[in-house]
């Protein structure tokens, strides 16, 4: 059976190929979301921070991984071109 891809998941592979922890457009996605539950656990919720990472990640959603892949210095598929 095939497997199927979900598209609402901002990142899953890297287009590149390279491994999740080394690619650096993976790495601020992760932070993104990192930091918003960080403020969403803390006692005093600052909503204007949540609200500027949500939109950040809305942002990262809507832009794609592939915009980082251009200046990544692991993409030699665009070097090589």
């Amino acid at each position: 059976m095939a497997k199927k891809i979900n598209k609402k998941k901002i990142v899953g592979v890297c287009p590149a190929g390279i491994q999740k922890t080394k690619c650096p457009g993976i790495k601020t996605t992760r932070q993104l979301r990192v930091m918003l539950l960080t403020v969403q656990r803390e006692n005093n919720v600052n909503t204007d921070q949540v609200g500027k990472l949500r939109t950040a990640l809305k942002e990262r959603k809507i832009r794609g991984i592939t915009v980082d892949c251009k200046t990544c210095s692991y993409n030699t598929s665009a070097s090589s071109k």
